[in-house]
């Protein structure tokens, strides 16, 4: 895992103001949750420190390293969403190994990772199956798999349990 770190992050969009200069320290191989009701900028946040929303000020490091210019894939962020964003005509497996596909990882080390992290989350018995054989939990721990797969620096959930 890695340091997060946020100096003065914010973000805005034209007058208004939806992240007000936050400072934040996350160590390595903690746990952070954020609370907050509905449209106070939780998912805004966690989409700024994977790239995936562009920051208005401040600056966002990763180890030290700061990141605000780095594109999502460059960051070593995994991000799971609450909709899960599973590819229906794949199975299990499939979807799991996609972003190493992706990456140009050679067919045997995918085959391996998909292994590990099926077994890790329990989902072994499922790998043949596609995503509508699932119930809503089962697909939550595929979309957790995908993630785990890539063996990011950091981990972001985005309401996984709703």
């Amino acid at each position: 895992m890695a340091t997060v770190e946020l100096k003065g992050v914010g973000k805005r969009y034209g007058a208004l103001k939806v992240i007000d200069d936050i400072d934040l320290n996350l160590e390595d191989g903690s746990l952070t949750v954020f609370v907050g009701p509905s449209g106070c900028g939780k998912s805004t946040l966690l989409r700024m420190i994977a790239g995936l929303e562009p920051i208005t000020t401040g600056d966002i490091l990763i180890d030290g390293q700061r990141i605000n210019d780095a594109t999502p894939t460059e960051r070593g962020v995994a991000m799971v969403f609450q909709n899960y964003a599973l590819y229906p005509h794949m199975t299990v497996r499939n979807n799991i190994g996609f972003p190493l596909r992706m990456a140009g990882m050679k067919s045997a080390d995918i085959s391996q990772r998909v292994e590990q992290a099926a077994n890790r989350l329990h989902i072994t018995p499922l790998l043949e199956r596609k995503p509508a054989a699932l119930s809503g939990g089962q697909r939550q721990r595929v979309a957790i798999g995908r993630a785990i797969v890539r063996d990011p620096n950091v981990f972001l959930f985005d309401e996984p349990l709703s």
